[in-house]
């Protein structure tokens, strides 16, 4: 089964969700077989495909649908009464028994800390200073931004010790720094939310599946004609169309890609990419155009792609080197009008176009 995704950057806005269920039955004869059933809609501001196969044939639309609307009511930037929202303007702290907040948060210390810095989540006032946050673009002002780094740095947040505890309903304090410290989850949310799509059909029994949100992949087993699940990554280049880089097989793991090419702004007839460098406050201006990971769950994997790109081709192949047990692809601007490749070691055996 071929499936193709696009699989650079990650729309922002919530909209409302579209489901389309398909069964697919493969026995042609004989006992009746297990069909594979297919979600497709519209979620947190892009689309999901989940392609399931399950014996009793069951219809999950309804609880994928609840699952999407949790995760916003936690973690979306554009709902007013979400539980992230509630944080980002309270004054000093903010106590909260939301299991999806206090994971994200925790998660992504775990990652600020495994990248030196790279990926943090508290880049949203700075996000917001070079216009690309929900009000648009906002006029480039360098004073403005180099103070608001007095509000950036995970360690700024104070996450308890007690988060990874048995009690999962049991309140937590989440306290800040000062009142300008903001958390922006988008960075890490999308693969959060294909973790918990994953966790949902496994609890149902599902043991073979591939989720998709927005181009962030997970998958276990086998695929509907006993395969790898094949999940392409596009070309770097500018528009709506998507391009085929290259095909990477994936079972029982995780895939999310990270890209400036398709999201940047124009200040002063010069492009900025999406990705703001918490170490300078400013965008990561580096030759990188694309960075996939692979890992065992899509929030690493979607939280390391993010970090490579604000790392840049050089460092990030340092780091990668450094960390063999993360898989990596990146497409760097050659500075001749083409594009250069480069991977990790244990990168799985691909098919280009």
């Amino acid at each position: 089964m071929m499936t193709r995704f696009n699989t650079s950057g990650k729309s922002r806005h919530v909209r409302g969700y579209s489901f389309v269920v398909m069964a697919m039955a493969f026995a042609a004869c004989g006992p009746k077989q297990p069909e594979w059933t297919t979600l497709k809609g519209d979620a947190q501001g892009t689309t999901f495909t989940i392609t399931y196969l399950d014996s009793a044939q069951r219809d999950l639309s309804a609880q994928v649908d609840s699952l999407f609307r949790v995760i916003d009511r936690s973690l979306s930037l554009w709902d007013s009464t979400s539980t992230i929202t509630h944080f980002n303007a309270s004054a000093d702290s903010m106590v909260t028994s939301d299991r999806h907040f206090q994971v994200v948060l925790a998660l992504s210390r775990q990652q600020w800390n495994a990248t030196e810095g790279a990926f943090d989540p508290t880049v949203l006032p700075l996000v917001r200073a070079w216009g690309l946050g929900k009000k648009g673009k906002a006029e480039l002002d360098t004073t403005a931004v180099d103070s608001l780094m007095r509000c950036v740095g995970m360690p700024r947040i104070r996450i308890p010790d007690s988060w990874e505890r048995p009690n999962a309903t049991a309140p937590l304090t989440f306290q800040k720094a000062s009142p300008g410290v903001q958390f922006d989850p988008n960075g890490i949310a999308q693969g959060y939310t294909v973790d918990m799509l994953a966790l949902l059909l496994r609890q149902r029994g599902m043991e073979r599946f591939m989720v998709e949100v927005g181009g962030e992949v997970r998958t276990s087993g086998l695929n509907a004609r006993n395969g790898e699940w094949t999940i392409q990554i596009d070309k770097p280049v500018d528009g709506d169309e998507h391009e085929q880089q290259v095909v990477v097989p994936l079972r029982d793991r995780a895939l999310a890609t990270s890209g400036n090419y398709r999201k940047f702004i124009e200040i002063g007839g010069k492009r900025y990419g999406h990705t703001i460098d918490p170490r300078t406050g400013r965008p990561a201006m580096n030759a990188l155009l694309s960075a996939s990971v692979i890992a065992d769950d899509c929030a690493t994997a979607d939280a390391l792609g993010t970090a490579l790109m604000v790392m840049g081709p050089e460092t990030a192949k340092q780091w990668l080197m450094q960390h063999p047990d993360v898989e990596a692809y990146l497409i760097t601007d050659d500075g001749q009008g083409g594009f250069s490749i480069w991977q990790t070691a244990d990168w799985p055996v691909s098919t280009s176009k």
